[in-house]
């Protein structure tokens, strides 16, 4: 026989059912809160993280702009330490050739005195002493970065060399060249600063 249903049995389960759900929002309504007082929990502490971004932001920006401000400070002073190195070279190298200029009247008249003594007194002891002396004049000048220009046997450099007279050379790889050195010329030179104090006087070959 087909089973009935009892009316009775329906209206036992609506009442669960209705409990059931009640149960269920309550429990809803209570998870809501939870997440509501958690979001409220974590507020402060998501409002104080982007604070200490913005002032982490902040430093940042004032690091650069501190390291950008050093390093012109760093060009400029460099820029001006420059400078002043190359006034202080320029000032020496100045007294320096002035000192030099006056020196080299002297020694050219030592030099040619020399070349113009015998044999006999260049070995004397006078001869001994002015030749000493003349190669310690030279030495105190390279101290200074001054040497003698090179001459005998190149072609004239009108740089370097100034010819005042020809004369019949004894060799004939000597015709064109310098054979005779009249007057002694200096150069300054101290790394790439050179300068001609007085150009060598000479004679050439022909």
């Amino acid at each position: 026989m087909p089973q009935t249903t009892n009316p009775n049995d329906k209206k036992q389960l609506i009442p669960e059912i209705d409990t059931e759900s009640a149960d269920l929002e309550a429990k809803l309504e209570e998870v809501k809160k939870e997440t509501q007082d958690a979001e409220a929990d974590f507020t402060p502490l998501l409002n104080k993280i982007k604070e200490l971004e913005a002032q982490l932001q902040e430093k940042d920006e004032i690091a650069r702009n501190s390291q950008i401000a050093y390093l012109n400070l760093k060009a400029d002073f460099d820029i001006l330490q420059r400078q002043t190195q190359q006034k202080i070279e320029t000032a020496d190298r100045d007294a320096i050739l002035k000192v030099v200029k006056d020196l080299l009247p002297f020694i050219e008249n030592l030099r040619k005195s020399l070349l113009n003594l015998s044999d006999e007194a260049k070995s004397s002891p006078m001869g001994q002493g002015l030749q000493m002396m003349y190669e310690n004049l030279l030495r105190s000048l390279g101290k200074l970065k001054v040497r003698p220009i090179e001459a005998i046997g190149l072609a004239p450099d009108a740089q370097f060399h100034e010819p005042v007279s020809m004369q019949p050379a004894e060799d004939e790889h000597l015709k064109g060249k310098i054979i005779q050195e009249f007057e002694q010329g200096f150069i300054y030179e101290n790394g790439d600063d050179k300068l001609v104090i007085t150009p060598s006087k000479v004679i050439v070959g022909n």
